[in-house]
């Protein structure tokens, strides 16, 4: 019984997460969110640096732009994705389902996230074909395990400030203001051994931030760096699970308290 269940259960994320993306993939907003704009943060890095004198492996350039569509996307899509489900009003039915409401959410988060892999690898491509980018990964599979921790990482950070949203329609104007702070302090914009002391200490606290430091370290060949980036990266998601658990529990209570989880 057991084993039917965990099968139900992650053959249910699956086609919740396909069905997600596809709808994602009609949208001209999240293609260019997750395609185009990372090409044109790319072409201005290159630019940028190109006559800075700063020594700054290409490679890095690239991954920063790819990962900066890849916030873009997460953050926007996982708010919207909560509002699109109430406009058409099913958000109520699902949350009065038996299911969690975070696994109804979760393959939303992780469907925009995942979009973001199309925009890294646009952004690779770009940067070796445009600026002529040597195209080489020290350790692939590490790369690849590293891309993976990122895209859950994302998501999960994604789905933690979504969770607003269920109680507060509005909620997606503020969470477009954490676009530009997790930029920054992820380490995507400038390096974080540059930023003061504290705030080093909050960009620690980001896993984002290490997955930067994972894709970087795979890709320039620092394994052991990489593999403990990744370790923390994955650790750094699962406590934003347990977080946003009770607290989608907390906002949902009470917007059925105020009967307010159906406005727009």
């Amino acid at each position: 019984m057991t084993s039917a269940r965990l099968r139900a259960g992650v053959g249910y994320l699956f086609r919740a997460w396909r069905l997600e993306l596809r709808q994602l993939l009609r949208s001209r907003l999240y293609v260019f969110l997750s395609v185009f704009l990372p090409l044109i943060f790319a072409s201005l890095a290159f630019y940028m640096f190109r006559g800075s004198g700063r020594d700054v492996a290409p490679i890095n350039l690239a991954l920063s732009a790819g990962l900066m569509g890849m916030w873009s996307s997460t953050l926007l899509g996982s708010g919207n994705a909560i509002n699109r489900l109430r406009l058409t009003q099913v958000l109520e039915p699902l949350v009065a389902s038996p299911r969690s409401t975070f696994l109804i959410t979760l393959p939303f988060a992780i469907a925009t996230s995942s979009l973001g892999v199309y925009g890294l690898g646009a952004t690779l491509l770009w940067s070796a074909l445009l600026f002529d980018m040597p195209l080489d990964v020290q350790h692939p599979l590490l790369f690849v395990a590293a891309v993976l921790a990122t895209v859950f990482a994302l998501g999960m950070l994604g789905l933690l400030m979504a969770s607003a949203f269920i109680l507060y329609p509005t909620a997606q104007s503020l969470a477009n203001f954490f676009e530009y702070p997790v930029w920054m302090l992820s380490g995507v914009l400038v390096p974080v051994s540059t930023l003061p002391d504290p705030v080093q200490a909050v960009s620690r606290a980001l896993a984002p931030t290490w997955g930067v430091y994972a894709l970087e370290g795979a890709a320039t060949g620092t394994v052991g760096a990489a593999a403990r980036a990744v370790g923390m990266c994955v650790a750094l998601s699962v406590v934003y699970v347990v977080i946003t658990l009770p607290l989608q529990r907390r906002f949902e209570w009470l917007a059925r308290s105020s009967g307010s989880l159906s406005l727009q």
